[in-house]
């Protein structure tokens, strides 16, 4: 009888989705708007075939979806929007290879770069009296360190629930949307240097 390949989890695909940082740097586009491999080549300074190839991955594994086709000079151009956030949880972070870790978490790091250099450049970060900026540096043990990582996450999925009440009242209202980012981490630091103890 022939064996019959197992299937993959949804763990396994998102890994796999995620496996490239370019692919990580086009979600982060399509989380913000719909954008069209063409414009996402020109934006990311990449060729148009390699990001349609990486798109093609990232539908494949339901991270986008298509949402418009428009006729350009003869063509057909194709409009995404990502379907799932650009984050990994803890059990997908924790199966991916480590050679492939810091290219992700560099993809996501410049990103937030650029997010904090174009708020202070253009004069919003701050704008608002109540903006919120902080740095706090920690000595934990493993078990304070799970639950910094369990505050953080909790905090995220509340961070999604705010935005989808606030979508529905903008919705309903002539307010004005506020742009925001909220930009959060947690890591190990390295030990200090020999002078700095």
């Amino acid at each position: 009888m022939p064996k019959t390949k197992k299937k993959p989890d949804a763990e396994q695909l998102v890994a796999k989705a995620f496996a490239h940082p370019l692919r990580i740097q086009i979600l982060i586009i399509l989380n913000e708007r719909v954008c069209s491999p063409n414009r996402l080549s020109q934006e990311l300074g990449r060729s148009l075939n390699l990001v349609a190839y990486h798109v093609r991955v990232l539908e494949k594994y339901d991270c986008i979806e298509l949402v418009e086709t428009k006729q350009r000079r003869g063509a057909t151009e194709h409009f995404y929007r990502a379907t799932r956030r650009q984050l990994l949880s803890d059990n997908q972070w924790a199966g991916m290879p480590k050679e492939l870790r810091p290219g992700l978490s560099g993809v996501v790091l410049k990103a937030v770069f650029d997010d904090v250099d174009e708020a202070v450049s253009k004069g919003t970060f701050d704008e608002d009296d109540d903006v919120h900026l902080s740095r706090t540096p920690m000595v934990l043990d493993r078990r304070g360190w799970k639950e910094v990582v369990a505050l953080l996450n909790e905090t995220l999925e509340r961070v999604f629930s705010i935005q989808a009440n606030a979508s529905n009242r903008l919705a309903e209202s002539e307010e004005e949307a506020i742009l925001s980012k909220v930009e959060m981490m947690h890591f190990r630091s390295p030990p200090p240097s020999a002078g700095e103890e």
